[in-house]
């Protein structure tokens, strides 16, 4: 396994460093008894009180270190690269979400066929500047032509819709509420959507699924990890809502082969105190989806260290020489600091993960577990051999996007 660089000038430096580390014999790992003491100190203290952690070597597949691994901890926002796991199982990359608005056979009557878009927006300049689909722009392309097809203002409205998000769906109903039409609202299969509609008005499209999934990761977006879920759970044929998220994960650990006993996923988020799942868990989920074509994009959304997303401000002022060599999904509730990824350690990228759900309900405990978890991390990240770590605010993805 190695670096998954940064910036696309460093990749001639880089093809000639690793020549010269496979023509120079086999790599050396980092040593159990170096990197043992530094990482059980810090999983013995108090500031981290006793975390889940594992820290695995990816040309092994073994595991350096282990503290409790295997006991079932709140993952916090881990838990959205499952989400993201799961999703890939069933969408590609860049599968893009469509939503098209028509008229209906009857008159004032609005016809959305949507896919469950996870990422609309309600701000108009915010949706431009992003590339996702606007909802007043909907309103505004629908009105438009239903006031041009009725001979002058329309006073009422029947919107019929099909996969469309409730928060969505409200907004759009009240625009058209703000300009004094009177809206009914129906929810139709999309069988029935095409069977009553008229005329095409227009179509919208996201943001390929990657993009999307990208922003998720590093911003670790509460909604977006919600919704993901869920319509992997939909696509597994377990149901559009967090009741089937479960059962999807385990199908989606059990196809990679990873042991998912005693599992819980309430949510895709991450958000509920009732999640559980281990570090050797998410260790083994990363392992596999690293070395899978299929899952390998998902690298790519985790945010860098000092760099980008939740980790701008990590190692700034902790630890500033591991800056743009750890890549990692971070999660934080009340009481809980997570954190799995990579780190780089010379010559390979070390798989890290540690959860500290018994740390002080604080935001002064919070700090400190963040920070000793950064501290440890930087005793052993190192860059590839003779090669500076080049970090960018735009981080490439493996698939080159």
């Amino acid at each position: 396994m190695k670096l998954r660089l940064l910036s696309i000038a460093s990749i001639s430096i880089v093809i000639v460093a690793l020549t010269a580390t496979m023509t120079s014999g086999a790599p050396a790992a980092l040593k159990s008894n170096t990197i043992s003491p530094i990482l059980k100190s810090a999983a013995v203290s108090k500031t981290l009180a006793h975390p889940g952690m594992i820290l695995v070597d990816p040309e092994t597949g073994k595991s350096i270190f282990e503290y409790s691994a295997n006991s079932l901890r709140m993952p916090a926002s881990l838990l959205k690269i499952l989400s993201a796991t799961a999703l890939l199982d069933y969408v590609s990359p860049d599968f893009r979400f469509t939503t098209e608005i028509l008229t209906g056979t009857e008159p004032n009557t609005l016809i959305i066929a949507g896919s469950l878009d996870p990422w609309m927006e309600r701000n108009g300049v915010v949706a431009i500047k992003m590339g996702r689909v606007s909802l007043p722009k909907i309103v505004k392309t629908a009105l438009k032509k239903l006031d041009s097809d009725n001979g002058a203002p329309i006073k009422t409205l029947r919107i019929e819709y099909s996969k469309m998000h409730g928060p969505d769906l409200d907004f759009i109903r009240a625009q058209f509420a703000a300009r004094n039409i009177k809206v009914t609202t129906a929810r139709v299969t999309v069988e029935k959507a095409q069977l009553n509609s008229k005329e095409s008005i227009a179509i919208f499209q996201s943001l390929p699924l990657q993009k999307i999934m990208d922003w998720m990761l590093i911003w670790s977006d509460n909604t977006l990890g919600n919704r993901m879920a869920m319509y992997a759970s939909m696509k597994a044929g377990n149901g559009y809502s967090e009741s089937g998220i479960q059962k999807t994960f385990v199908k989606t650990l059990a196809d990679l082969e990873i042991d998912s006993t005693g599992l819980i996923a309430v949510d895709g988020s991450g958000l509920s105190r009732a999640n559980r799942v281990s570090a050797q868990m998410l260790a083994e989920l990363l392992l596999k989806t690293y070395e899978n074509d299929k899952y390998r994009t998902i690298y790519g959304g985790l945010p860098v260290g000092g760099v980008n997303g939740t980790m701008t401000k990590r190692f700034v002022k902790s630890a500033p020489k591991a800056i743009g060599l750890v890549r990692t999904k971070t999660g934080f509730l009340t009481g809980v600091v997570s954190l799995a990824g990579y780190v780089q350690g010379g010559d390979r990228e070390y798989i890290f993960v540690a959860i500290a759900d018994q740390i002080p309900k604080n935001r002064t405990g919070a700090k400190a577990a963040r920070d000793a978890l950064d501290i440890a991390l930087a005793k052993f990240a190192k860059p590839v051999p003779n090669i500076s770590p080049s970090p960018t605010s735009d981080p490439e993805n493996l698939d080159g996007n």
